[in-house]
């Protein structure tokens, strides 16, 4: 009992510490609490701290931890502060410090007083303002270092599965891994869980990030292209990958968490480019995950280097058909009326070239409640 008691109590602190923690909340959350902590309403700061962190769902402890900088050894600077703060709002001078003017300063309680109240409010925006920005800055530069952190991880787990292959396909993934930011993108996502589908997997490697914590997960992949399947097969096989030699637009899509769809759409007609995005919306799993990439196409110069490069891509391999890139707007319609939460990415990749990675979650309506539900 005590043992379960201490379990919950740790839960709970520990998603009370996390809550709404990204760079832009978690700075407003101690500009709030500094402004508080210099404004003189004192026995009402924490629970004014803790009602605007509410109001505007903040991190509480960010918001209570900013009032401390009302502590003893701050107080006094931050009351005369907002003393010559004040007078200098009032009349356009600071108050001169001397022992003369501080041993008459009973006799003008009530100009000190109002000045105190004036001047602490431009001082706390002003503090508030620059505690924000240090740690937006903290928490944006902590972010950026674990998913440098995690990223390295995960392409350590990709070149590990590959080390026994051939030196040219070997080589190959090493520097995919290196120039691609694709899976600095990946790395960056919430890939969910369940089974991952891979439609047109190469040699796995997306598999392979996405199987990184949990080799258990069910990896499904296929690939018109048989040498890489079977070297996709060998390093995969201590996972449990299903991978196969066949055409996306053939293939049995199995119920799944999470579908993969990198650079496959451009091989394929408009009509069929959008029918197999349905087809994957539709064997989604509730809240799961469809990331596909295709080419920038409102980028400018890099949009004609990109199709440029595909075109030479396309012509070295005999492909017979150009590449063909719909307008995002087309994607994002197809993906909507699927049901589809949908977000882009836009990126440029080290090349350089332009694309925008579609990331779009199975949206799951609530039921409405019936009336027996709805009944207290």
């Amino acid at each position: 009992m005590i043992r379960r008691f201490q379990t919950r109590a740790r839960q709970f602190v520990t998603a009370l510490l996390k809550e709404r923690l990204d760079p832009g909340r978690a700075a407003a959350a101690v500009f709030l609490g500094i402004f508080i902590g210099i404004v003189p309403i004192y026995g009402f700061q924490t629970l004014a701290a803790v009602g605007l962190a509410l109001l505007f769902r903040l991190n509480k402890p960010l918001t209570v931890a900013g009032t401390f900088i009302n502590n003893p050894l701050l107080q006094p600077v931050i009351v005369v502060s907002s003393v010559e703060l004040g007078y200098f709002l009032r009349g356009g001078s600071f108050r001169p410090l001397n022992l003369s003017a501080l041993a008459g300063a009973h006799l003008h309680l009530k100009e000190e007083l109002l000045a105190w109240v004036i001047g602490s409010v431009p001082l706390g925006i002003l503090v508030g303002g620059v505690g924000a920005a240090i740690t937006a800055v903290v928490i944006h530069l902590h972010r950026k270092a674990a998913a440098n952190r995690e990223l390295r991880d995960r392409v350590r787990f990709v070149k590990r599965m590959f080390a026994r292959c051939a030196w040219g396909d070997r080589g190959f993934v090493r520097w995919k891994l290196r120039l691609d930011r694709i899976f600095g993108l990946l790395a960056a996502e919430n890939l969910g869980s369940g089974t991952v589908v891979d439609l047109g997997c190469g040699y796995g490697m997306a598999l392979g990030f996405a199987a990184f914590g949990d080799s258990s997960r069910r990896l499904v992949g296929c690939d018109l292209d048989a040498h890489r399947i079977a070297v996709a097969r060998e390093a995969l096989s201590a996972l449990n990958a299903d991978l196969s030699v066949a055409d996306v637009r053939h293939f049995d899509l199995p119920p799944a968490g999470l579908i993969l769809i990198l650079d496959v759409l451009q091989y394929l007609p408009a009509d069929e480019q959008l029918a197999l995005l349905k087809g994957c919306c539709s064997v989604l799993a509730p809240e799961g995950v469809l990331i596909f990439r295709v080419h920038d196409r409102e980028c400018g110069l890099w949009s004609r280097i990109t199709m440029a490069f595909d075109r030479l891509i396309f012509a070295c391999g005999s492909a017979g058909v150009r590449p063909l890139m719909l307008p995002a707007v087309e994607y994002h319609s197809v993906l909507e009326n699927a049901g589809m939460q949908v977000e882009e990415r836009r990126f440029r990749n080290r090349l350089p070239l332009a694309h925008i990675l579609f990331v779009a979650k199975k949206f799951v309506a609530k039921k409405p409640l019936n009336e027996a539900e709805a009944a207290p």
